[in-house]
């Protein structure tokens, strides 16, 4: 029988082709859901798992129930707990554990399940394997905290042992773990961390306690409610035709070199705080600058990274040393062969008399995509 949903003209079109009934159809059911404004919110896996998490946020009772299905991930002291991955040589990856998983492992620790597991936070995103399972990090504090029995003095080690997984530290760890694994650890250390910076209540000093998932913080006196928050940086490559300028800092693995740097201050724009950091640290003008993404960074506390390039008219360097060791201009060869190097000093002594060649931070780090992008305009 002739579809009666079709147009006219497609339905003589029907009447005349009959073994085209299946196929229009088809494309008539495919062109309804085309003109549906509201496809894309009713299909995409991305918004309602988004919109799940959010709720769990804003809704304790459930965040409670989704604690008894959650995947967890460990951080002792803040440094992650990792495992080898089987994706590539020596990179490491984040470890799962199931509600029921943890609370066994803490009681072999003789920590109290019930008193510990509520200060863990709620993650961004799902598990990509079980799209039902709601991501949490907690944090094993070495100090005596609330829910541990004891206080031994080897706690690392029985941790380690009792998980199967190796504490690392955060810097070492967001240079060999994947991009979306460093994401995470990146979330949950920030997370963690201000939580523990955050106990006392900034109007009126008192105590503050915080909802279970972790996304605030309320005061339990005059009722005020706290979120994280993260410090604007300005990461800037500058380059002069073609050359690039790059510095290091005393604390940095010997060798590297990276990008200036520096938090924007209050009133300031990112454009602004680029053209004050280049004059600050290296005394040159910046003569134009443009945008070229951002990233979320843990260092020194919850940083949010935005990557710009800028151009200077003159090379003439008077170097900030109570900011830098020390800053040079480097051609684009000298660039490729450090991109193509990786870390090379990574693992090296600071005081070691070795000559160590240049290398730049590894695909991590913003810097890193600051400096090769640069690169590969410069060879196109």
């Amino acid at each position: 029988n002739p579809c009666p949903t079709l147009h006219p003209n497609m339905l003589c079109f029907q009447r005349r082709f009959p073994y085209f009934h299946g196929s229009l159809r088809a494309l008539i059911r495919v062109r309804k859901l085309v003109n549906d404004k509201y496809l894309y919110r009713r299909t995409s896996t991305y918004v309602n798992n988004t919109r799940a998490v959010q709720a769990l946020k804003e809704n304790d009772d459930r965040c409670k129930d989704a604690l008894e299905n959650g995947a967890f991930t460990l951080l002792y002291d803040f440094k992650p707990l990792l495992v080898k991955s089987t994706e590539r040589r020596g990179l490491l990856k984040i470890p799962w554990w199931s509600a029921n998983d943890l609370v066994q492992q803490l009681s072999k620790l003789q920590m109290d399940p019930e008193a510990i597991l509520p200060q863990c936070v709620l993650l961004n995103g799902w598990n990509e394997q079980h799209t039902s399972t709601i991501r949490f990090a907690l944090n094993i504090s070495s100090k005596k905290i609330s829910g541990m029995k004891d206080e031994p003095s080897d706690l690392q080690t029985q941790v380690e042992e009792s998980f199967g997984a190796v504490v690392t530290s955060m810097r070492k760890a967001m240079f060999v773990v994947s991009l979306k694994d460093g994401k995470l650890m990146s979330q949950a250390h920030s997370l963690l961390a201000w939580h523990t910076s955050h106990q006392f209540c900034s109007q009126c000093g008192g105590n503050t306690v915080k909802n279970l998932a972790g996304s605030k913080r309320r005061c339990t006196a005059c009722k005020a409610e706290h979120y994280p928050h993260m410090y604007p940086v300005g990461i800037v490559l500058v380059t002069h035709e073609d050359r690039c300028l790059l510095a290091r800092q005393k604390q940095f693995p010997p060798g590297m070199y990276t990008a200036l740097a520096g938090f924007c201050d209050i009133g300031e724009c990112v454009e602004e705080t680029v053209r004050r950091e280049v004059a600050e640290e290296v005394g040159l003008e910046v003569d134009t600058v443009s945008y070229m993404a951002s990233q979320h960074w843990p260092f020194p506390a919850s940083s949010m990274m935005f990557g710009c390039f800028a151009t200077v008219k003159s090379t003439d360097l008077d170097v900030d040393k109570a900011e830098l060791e020390d800053a040079q201009w480097f051609s684009l060869p000298q660039i490729q062969v450090a991109l193509m190097a990786g870390p090379l000093g990574f693992n090296r002594s600071k005081v070691t008399s070795e000559p160590i060649p240049l290398w730049v931070p590894p695909k991590e780090a913003i810097a890193h995509h600051l400096i090769r992008n640069w690169a590969e305009r410069m060879q196109s």
